[in-house]
């Protein structure tokens, strides 16, 4: 399965998008960020559609450290 998964710089940055993104209706889990990816902040955002990363990045709605698409392959940053 693939989906996308937004790390942040610390655990404020990720409180405060995960507030901004309540509040825009974005469908989203809160989860560990994978050790494979960065050591910089706990948790990260997880979204299943394509369609929610680009409005987050065309809108420029949180702050965020980098995005990634999980595939079979391993995590590719986008």
């Amino acid at each position: 399965m693939e989906y996308y998964v937004i790390v942040y710089k610390n655990t404020h940055d990720a409180m405060l998008a995960e507030k901004k993104l309540t509040e825009n209706n974005f469908d989203f889990k809160i989860m560990p960020t994978p050790t494979s990816i960065t050591q910089s902040c706990g948790i990260c955002t997880r979204f299943e559609k394509e369609n929610e990363i680009t409005n987050i990045i065309e809108n420029n709605i949180i702050e965020y450290k980098n995005i990634y698409k999980k595939t079979k392959e391993g995590f590719k940053t986008i």
